[in-house]
């Protein structure tokens, strides 16, 4: 069985740096995290789609944003993930944008074994997350982007899991299980 991993929201705090990032280019004040129920930020009361991308354009260029990111999970978590991982059964795939003035992927690894992956494997794409996941043979697919969610349960066979978050709450599919807290996602495991 391969576990394939999203990494910002569900291992990593994206969010809460990326606010920041948005509050410096908006210079207003503190965004309550509470206001963000939807990533896509388009019910949002002033973060338009062109803050958005250009906050999303400036972090894909520093390699600092990726390396500062806090764990979302617990040691004993990474530990099981680390375990699944030496067996050949952990994959992470992710959206992060690959830039020529550094290694995103070295970037990445190199904060995936600060948290105790010895040898991570990490996919980027910025195509379809159900095309990698099928072409990986993936079983258990957990992402906390809904969209991301729904693409993967209606393209391919993979259970798909995804981790509650505020930004996600709204959201129901009847082939995508919702997590209260990290460590039920071992359940879904032999």
């Amino acid at each position: 069985m391969i576990v394939g991993l999203d990494i910002d929201g569900v291992v990593a705090d994206f969010v809460s740096p990326f606010l920041q990032v948005a509050e410096q280019r908006l210079g207003n004040g503190p965004i309550q995290l509470e206001t963000i129920t939807d990533l896509s930020f388009k019910e949002h009361p002033y973060l338009t789609e062109e803050v958005v991308w250009k906050c999303m354009e400036e972090i894909s260029y520093d390699p600092q944003f990726w390396q500062k990111l806090s764990p979302l999970i617990s040691p004993q978590e990474w530990q099981k993930l680390d375990s699944l991982s030496r067996k050949g059964e952990l994959v992470f795939i992710t959206h992060r944008y690959e830039r020529e003035t550094y290694d995103i992927h070295q970037v990445t690894c190199d904060w995936l074994g600060k948290h105790g992956i010895g040898k991570p494997v990490v996919y980027f794409t910025q195509e379809s997350k159900a095309k990698l996941v099928d072409h990986l043979g993936v079983s258990l697919f957990v992402d906390d982007r809904h969209e991301n969610c729904q693409e993967v349960a209606e393209k391919t066979q993979a259970t798909v899991v995804m981790p509650h978050r505020l930004y996600n709450q709204s959201f129901n599919h009847p082939r995508v299980k919702r997590i209260w807290n990290f460590s039920e996602l071992f359940s879904y495991l032999p």
